[in-house]
């Protein structure tokens, strides 16, 4: 009965929130797919790797050197004067996610394990000094048409930089493809703190989770009306994804290349309810219009490789 009422909690305000949302235009609504439901992810990741420009800006203000503080960063990443007005060219620098989606080389898990951590371990020390604050690995299930035993990877990095200049690495590349069965490469998403997020990613640790990865690009080019509609929906499923299970939601917004990208994880503490909340025809619907195709979702579960 308590899963019921939730569900029709659920119904009722991301149907409210889709039905406000004047974000989309209807052309951009017919773009995300004839239902709006969300396609399973069963492949590879885009094999485009980083580039050098970054369009992102970081978090904090300057200071001068007698310690005052000049200014502070907005969530926006605009920087706030001290007489209040807003330079919107301030130079924030947001952190960046890598995403790495692809099959391993063999079937073998321990083996592959093996191979994993050898790579993470010997690599760890230099990753972290470039930035890399945050190394996550996981393995697909079938939830959701995911393929089982999928290599999931999320590394968190502090700069655009400094995860190029570690994926740039030759001896990075030769020993990290030694991993998959296909050239797999990173990608790298900007992070977006000011969209609508909940948890973190560390907020299953400690127990077995599950992340449901989206990947897809959002539909027209005014990113604040994506923003908008994005988050209306987030808002209105919040408290009922959470008591489900759902602990987290972070959210990366632009590759290098492509300043419509978009990519979400969703921490579970209990996978019992996955499929359930994301196969919902009124989460679909109000899910799907965000994007200009179906998005990509996959589940991936926690496993004990090497991490950080």
């Amino acid at each position: 009965m308590r899963t019921t009422a939730l569900f029709s909690v659920l119904t009722f305000t991301l149907g409210a929130a889709a039905c406000g949302d004047d974000a989309a235009s209807d052309d951009d609504a017919a773009g995300s797919s004839t239902s709006g439901t969300p396609a399973t992810d069963d492949g590879a990741p885009s094999s485009d790797g980083p580039s050098a420009d970054s369009t992102g800006g970081s978090e904090g203000g300057a200071s001068s050197d007698d310690g005052t503080d000049t200014g502070e960063a907005t969530e926006t990443g605009d920087a706030t004067d001290t007489d209040g007005s807003t330079d919107s060219g301030g130079a924030v620098e947001n952190d960046w996610g890598a995403l790495v989606l692809g099959p391993l080389y063999t079937d073998d898990l321990k083996a592959a394990q093996g191979t994993h951590d050898a790579v993470a371990m010997g690599g760890q020390e230099g990753a972290r000094m470039a930035g890399d604050y945050g190394h996550d690995a996981l393995l697909g299930t079938t939830l959701l048409g995911t393929t089982e035993n999928l290599f999931l990877g999320i590394d968190q990095w502090e700069s655009l930089e400094g995860a190029q200049a570690v994926y740039g690495d030759p001896d990075f590349q030769a020993a990290f493809g030694m991993l998959f069965a296909e050239p797999t490469a990173p990608e790298l998403f900007e992070r977006r703190e000011d969209w609508h997020n909940w948890g973190d990613l560390e907020a299953g640790d400690g127990g077995d989770h599950w992340y449901v990865v989206v990947r897809g690009r959002l539909a027209g080019d005014d990113l604040e009306a994506s923003q908008a509609a994005h988050d209306r929906v987030a808002a209105a499923g919040e408290g009922a994804a959470m008591a489900l299970g759902d602990v987290a939601h972070v959210v990366w917004v632009g590759t290098p290349e492509d300043s419509q990208q978009f990519f979400a994880v969703d921490v579970w503490t209990d996978s019992e309810m996955i499929e359930a909340f994301y196969g919902n025809p009124e989460f679909q619907m109000a899910f799907g219009a965000l994007f200009e195709a179906p998005p990509t979702v996959g589940v991936y579960g926690s496993t004990d490789w090497h991490q950080w």
